[in-house]
């Protein structure tokens, strides 16, 4: 529900609680294109280092909203979404889906 939340500029949350308690829903307009690239290490083990966030802070920190990095020393995850994500917002669709493109070629999790 975040990403949505990001993408409306709108507290789903709020709206879902409001729904459900007074049966009210005032549907947002959608202001921004939203994503969110999910980053997870090959192989076993524990994370030992994640590559390219430097790089990619300097090109496309300014379009993250939210992000949870992976951590060394962190064990890999079982899940399908790794060991953590950024999500990136900006009217412009096109500019989001750059975003999360070089998000997902720049950084690297490292694992043994």
């Amino acid at each position: 529900m975040s990403l949505n939340s990001y993408a409306n500029d709108f507290d789903l949350y709020r709206a879902w609680a409001k729904l459900v308690i007074h049966d009210e829903f005032d549907p947002p307009t959608q202001k921004y294109a939203a994503g969110a690239a999910f980053f997870r290490g090959q192989g076993n083990g524990q994370v030992v280092r994640v590559e390219g966030v430097d790089e990619a802070q300097k090109e496309i920190g300014h379009l993250v909203v939210e992000a949870r990095l992976p951590r060394p020393g962190q064990r890999r995850s079982s899940s399908y979404e790794g060991e953590g994500y950024a999500i990136v917002r900006h009217p412009d669709t096109a500019v989001v889906q750059d975003a999360l493109h070089r998000m997902v070629r720049r950084i690297r999790v490292i694992t043994a």
